[in-house]
């Protein structure tokens, strides 16, 4: 999914129509601030506005231009030949829709400009970035797509299972004092089920924390329900049993 500018205002989201110059942006932050960045950029794609202007530049001009970025020789040496892989793979793909798996072979790609090109280009928010403003994007797109379905979706009635915990020890050992438990509520998302469910989950005498056991739809009458439902902690564990040994023999 294709998001709004975010709040950062990414260089990688100011250049996302073009794929040549994301890339580009991505190469000059490597090892240098967005400062530094900022210095050139603009007057950078003026004078190499695609592949083929760089490619056909001289080292020392290019060199000449990124002083403030350093290591102004090895990079305009590189850019130089990533250039020209790029001309060579739109060539053979029909255009900039190149696979990860060529793009990793080109000069200067690593992980932070693979990691952009999937958020910018596959908007693929399952990435998990190193670079810490890559982390930031990424953890708001991840909202604003939950967001975004939330609100484009229908109230359903859906029955969240969980185990409610005294202290934070049964996450680690297992250790609790209480049954499963279940409320049935109207969410229009699974993770708007479970927030619905906490709320009234943790107001139960002695509950600390819970953990999730699965979801599930359920009846629209259940949801009338502003109390969680304590189910037979037996009887439960024998329905999932069931329902495993359905999976694993089938």
């Amino acid at each position: 999914m294709k998001l709004q500018i975010s709040p950062y205002d990414t260089r990688q989201e100011q250049y996302r129509e073009d794929p040549f110059k994301m890339l580009m942006v991505c190469f000059m932050l490597n090892q240098t601030s967005h400062k530094q960045v900022d210095q050139v950029r603009e007057a950078f794609f003026d004078r190499f506005p695609n592949a083929e202007s760089l490619a056909a530049a001289s080292e020392s001009e290019i060199a000449d231009m990124i002083r403030p970025l350093g290591f102004y020789n090895r990079r305009a040496k590189a850019w130089k030949i990533f250039s020209e892989q790029w001309i060579a793979a739109v060539e053979k793909f029909g255009g900039t829709n190149i696979p990860l798996e060529e793009l990793e072979k080109m000069r200067g790609v690593g992980k932070y400009a693979l990691d952009s090109w999937r958020v910018f280009q596959l908007y693929d928010y399952k990435v998990e970035p190193e670079d810490h403003v890559l982390n930031w994007y990424v953890d708001w797109a991840r909202k604003e797509v939950e967001r975004i379905a939330r609100e484009g979706a229908e109230y359903r009635p859906m029955s969240v299972y969980y185990m409610h915990f005294q202290d934070d020890r049964g996450f680690i050992n297992n250790w609790n004092r209480c049954s499963d438990y279940v409320c049935c509520v109207m969410a229009r998302t699974q993770n708007e089920a479970i927030e619905i469910t906490e709320k009234l989950a943790l107001k139960q005498k002695g509950a600390k924390c819970i953990k999730i056991l699965g979801i599930g739809h359920c009846k629209t009458e259940w949801t009338e329900m502003v109390q969680p439902i304590r189910t037979n902690a037996e009887e439960y564990r024998e329905k999932v049993k069931a329902l495993f040994d359905k999976i694993y023999s089938s």
